[in-house]
């Protein structure tokens, strides 16, 4: 009976939480690869100047 009301409780609620989890994972996992992207970024753009700076002298 505690399990059934608690299943009801929940469904009510409009929260579900393996939707919440799953949601936070993926985002987790959206986030780090924005985060490998803008680091492969930064790095280009190292290189980048330090070849033109060597370029210039």
């Amino acid at each position: 009976l505690l399990s059934q009301l608690e299943s009801k409780r929940q469904s009510t609620a409009g929260v579900s939480l393996d939707e919440e989890m799953a949601n936070m994972i993926r985002f987790q996992h959206a986030y780090n690869a924005a985060a490998r992207y803008i680091t492969t970024i930064d790095e280009a753009i190292e290189v980048i100047v330090n070849r033109m700076g060597l370029v210039g002298r």
